[in-house]
């Protein structure tokens, strides 16, 4: 599939997305488009050894039916960096499109429709929030772990968690949020696959202001040291879903001399 035919197609699924990254998919998502939602077969982490990749598993489910002592027990196990996939089943996606939710349209399409990760609340670090990016409101921290009881949702975690640089992923979000705070703070264009926000943000002044759900976390842990496969074309007319990001393997870098070797050089 050419450049052109693969933009009308990611066109036409992002128009059905109509913002889909604001909670969550059809459970396994269209067949005819799960192509779009691999990561890239050649990507950072086939270029190191096993022990610098390293992979998401998932670890926990939880259904918005399965009532609170099961959220209760679930939601105490979340820590942070664990990546929250929202699912929607198709029956309630329906009905809420039914009613004129049209950004329930996106949930039919793709595998996940929303993606978060899980960080410490920078007001109180002994509490999560959720950082994820959202229409029209972009990169935020509004809500908490208690605000997923209302979902449907697969946890994912990093196996070697403890290499990320946890102080710059929370420079990451700190920056990100700051950036963001208007309408603009959405990535329109991520959203309709045509040009994404920097994912491959090295120092404060490059983190963007426009991402989208799935880009927000990719972006947030490049900048903590883990380049991950789900970018298929630098971020050009690259839609990047939430399944292309759990579904991918990364690679470990030294963020922090990345940034200094980056400064240097300008």
């Amino acid at each position: 599939m050419n450049a052109r035919h693969w933009t009308r197609a990611a066109t036409v699924a992002s128009a059905l997305l109509l913002g889909a990254c604001s909670s969550a998919p059809k459970q396994g998502g269209w067949f005819a488009l799960r192509w779009m939602e691999k990561p890239g077969a050649h990507g950072p982490s086939s270029q190191v050894p096993e022990n610098d990749q390293s992979r998401f598993e998932q670890v926990l489910s939880f259904d918005s039916r399965d009532g609170e002592e099961k959220f209760a027990q679930i939601s105490g196990q979340i820590r942070e960096g664990d990546v929250i996939a929202y699912r929607m089943k198709w029956q309630d996606a329906y009905r809420d499109i039914l009613m004129l939710k049209l950004n329930k349209v996106g949930y039919q399409v793709f595998r996940y429709g929303h993606l978060a990760i899980a960080v410490n609340d920078p007001a109180n670090p002994a509490s999560l929030r959720v950082f994820s990016s959202e229409s029209f409101k972009g990169p935020n921290l509004r809500e908490d772990i208690a605000s997923l009881r209302q979902h449907d949702f697969d946890i994912y975690r990093l196996d070697k968690w403890e290499r990320v640089n946890r102080d710059r992923l929370h420079e990451f979000v700190d920056a990100s949020i700051r950036k963001a705070g208007k309408w603009y703070g959405y990535d329109f264009m991520g959203m309709f696959g045509l040009a994404n926000s920097n994912l491959r943000p090295t120092a404060p002044e490059n983190i963007g202001h426009d991402y989208i759900c799935s880009t927000v976390v990719v972006g947030a842990l490049y900048y903590a040291g883990l380049e991950l496969d789900a970018i298929q074309r630098d971020g050009l007319l690259d839609l990047v879903t939430p399944a292309q990001v759990v579904d991918s393997r990364g690679r470990f870098f030294v963020a922090d001399k990345i940034a200094l070797e980056t400064e240097s050089s300008e």
